[in-house]
């Protein structure tokens, strides 16, 4: 099966669609050929295909000549599927799909169609690449239900649910016996809906009872967030790390008191799996997908109440068998989410496009 896969591959992902492509393509079994319409890096994979350059800039350039390499293409393989990853359609994606290749999205959340005010030209694009879709693929049940209450006019039947994958070598549990460190870990961006706020005055609160920071892993902190800090007092308390290799990172999840979520929206919540397959103790948000992928791990609290948080990290500081049975029900649910999985259920949803089955 030759597969057209329209989006950028990177052989070292740092966004979530970047990974979920990446492994994606990593995963798949070796028959399959598969083919990136940009990258930004070489590639490793076999029976992966590239152009042969860098994407670059200007970027107008580098599309055109990435469509002359597809072109050419063209000539030598009959593609069977187009698999993007978003609604960002290249030319030579749409070159096939005016030839009527079969085109499958994913679809990784609504946060633009929930928390932005986008335009109705925007969404009406959207709409139509969606409708066009011979499947979709929603990374979570909550994605999909919120996706046919966005898009109506969606057929049920051709939106299948695949949760996100773990590479099992990369993030094993760790074997670190020295027991854990008095921090928190959170990890991601900051902004808006991600509701990192509501960890200043609990960890202010925390604090009058333990020894305890926060380690913040994301962008670097803006102005306005240095000053909302000092006014809390937690600036010698709060430490960000802003470029963290996947090893440093395995480290802290491992070794983390608790890893902090407090999101208001996700699509799928991919820190969570992480941090729960190094042992690390999510405390999440009753919100959006994030008690779909806990299941019976972590604890759910509260989004806009603070005092909800203080007692679930006070829990797990004072009930230390409270704490290792978090610890392993982490471990374990983690085991449920592997690109094995994921991908076995991307290739029954390839068979079903090309069987005519939705």
């Amino acid at each position: 099966m030759n597969i057209f896969f329209d989006g950028v591959f990177n052989r070292f992902p740092r966004s979530g669609i970047h990974r979920y492509f990446f492994n994606l393509i990593k995963y798949l079994p070796h028959e399959f050929r598969k083919y990136s319409s940009s990258s930004v890096t070489k590639t490793q994979i076999p029976n992966h295909y590239i152009p042969y350059f860098r994407h670059f800039r200007p970027h107008k350039l580098s599309f055109f000549l990435e469509y002359l390499w597809f072109r050419k293409l063209c000539f030598l393989e009959k593609f069977d599927l187009i698999h993007s990853a978003y609604y960002n359609i290249s030319q030579a994606c749409r070159h096939l799909l005016a030839k009527g290749t079969p085109h499958i999205i994913t679809v990784h959340d609504l946060i633009h169609e929930l928390f932005d005010q986008k335009e109705n030209q925007i969404l009406e694009t959207r709409s139509r690449i969606l409708q066009n879709a011979k499947a979709i693929i929603a990374v979570s049940n909550n994605t999909k239900v919120d996706l046919l209450k966005v898009y109506p006019s969606i057929a049920e039947n051709k939106v299948f649910v695949i949760h996100h994958g773990l590479d099992g070598d990369a993030w094993s549990p760790s074997t670190d016996s020295a027991g854990k460190d008095n921090y928190l870990l959170y990890v991601g961006h900051r902004e808006g809906y991600k509701n990192f706020e509501i960890l200043l005055p609990t960890l202010k609160t925390l604090r009058r009872k333990y020894d305890l920071k926060l380690i913040a892993v994301g962008p670097k902190p803006s102005i306005s967030e240095r000053q909302l800090i000092c006014e809390y007092k937690l600036d010698s308390h709060i430490k960000f790390h802003w470029e963290v290799s996947d090893d440093k990172l395995s480290v802290l999840y491992s070794r983390c008191l608790a890893f902090v979520y407090p999101s208001l929206y996700e699509g799928f919540g991919f820190p969570l799996i992480e941090s729960m397959a190094r042992g690390a103790i999510p405390i999440a948000s009753k919100s959006s997908c994030l008690p779909e992928v806990l299941g019976e791990a972590g604890i759910i609290v509260n989004p806009s109440c603070s005092k909800s948080m203080v007692e679930a990290v006070s829990k797990i500081i004072e009930n230390e068998n409270f704490k290792k049975s978090l610890e392993t029900a982490s471990i374990k649910r983690s085991k449920d989410f592997s690109w094995e999985k994921n991908v076995k259920k991307t290739i029954k949803s390839y068979h079903k496009v090309l069987s005519n089955e939705i």
